[in-house]
């Protein structure tokens, strides 16, 4: 791939059907694109508003692909990012977003066992991978440690919780780094959390803000994670791939 290929088009419409706002500055998109999204988990895809033409971001859908095609996107704004604004503050169901076509970001699934360490958002595609798992079971645990600062800040606490019950194979562990409320256990920054459920045969997955990702590259292998274990998302995958419009 060139160092900015291109690709032409004005991607795939999607019709807003769903839009909650769990917390502060963060919403839960759901969207029905006019065609199938050939998406896999892990992936992202750039996402146009009708309010912001021209101008595209990258975000990981938050589901495995669903029989219906709905596609669920996590969004926190962010300052100065019209874009990211615009979908937590201004969309709404009915509207039409456009998405083009989606991108591998290093976050595939590997076979054994899995440690998940999200931030805030991050936890899109590494959720996304859990319903991979959850829509084709082979015998693998998997341990989805889940970053926030406060417990209200976990705002996808309920879907994570129908994903836990429903599924013996999965745990999922609450790392709440500003909560003195929080049980002990769960008490803590993500990464050194996830440390203490980390076994050697584990494939290590992050994602998270940028600076999370930026420790748990320098830090982790410190810390015994094997390199060859350790999967975090490459942004310069996303950005030699550019959507025409751009800007």
């Amino acid at each position: 791939m060139s160092a900015a290929e291109v690709w032409a088009g004005d991607g795939v419409p999607a019709r807003v059907i769903g839009h909650d706002r769990p917390c502060s500055g963060i919403a839960v998109l759901t969207r029905r694109p006019w065609a199938r999204l050939p998406h896999r988990p892990g992936q992202a895809v750039p996402v146009q508003t009708p309010r912001h033409l021209g101008r595209w971001r990258w975000y990981s859908p938050a589901n495995a692909p669903r029989p219906d095609g709905t596609v669920e996107l996590h969004v926190r704004a962010v300052a100065a990012g019209t874009v990211s604004g615009g979908l937590v503050h201004d969309v709404r169901p009915g509207d039409l977003l456009r998405l083009g076509p989606p991108r591998d970001t290093g976050l595939c699934l590997r076979d054994g066992d899995l440690l998940l360490v999200a931030g805030g958002t991050g936890l899109a595609p590494l959720r996304a991978l859990v319903e991979q798992v959850a829509a084709a079971p082979d015998g693998r645990r998997v341990t989805l440690v889940v970053g926030a600062r406060t417990f209200a800040e976990l705002y996808d606490a309920i879907a994570l919780d129908r994903l836990q019950r429903a599924h013996d194979w999965l745990t999922v562990v609450p790392a709440l780094s500003h909560d003195p409320h929080a049980d002990p256990a769960e008490q803590g920054d993500a990464l050194a959390l996830a440390l203490r459920h980390h076994r050697p045969h584990h494939h290590v997955y992050v994602c998270g803000p940028p600076a999370m990702v930026d420790i748990a590259r320098c830090w982790l292998p410190l810390a015994g994670v094997p390199e060859d274990r350790l999967h975090l998302p490459d942004p310069a995958a996303l950005t030699r791939f550019l959507p025409q419009q751009t800007a």
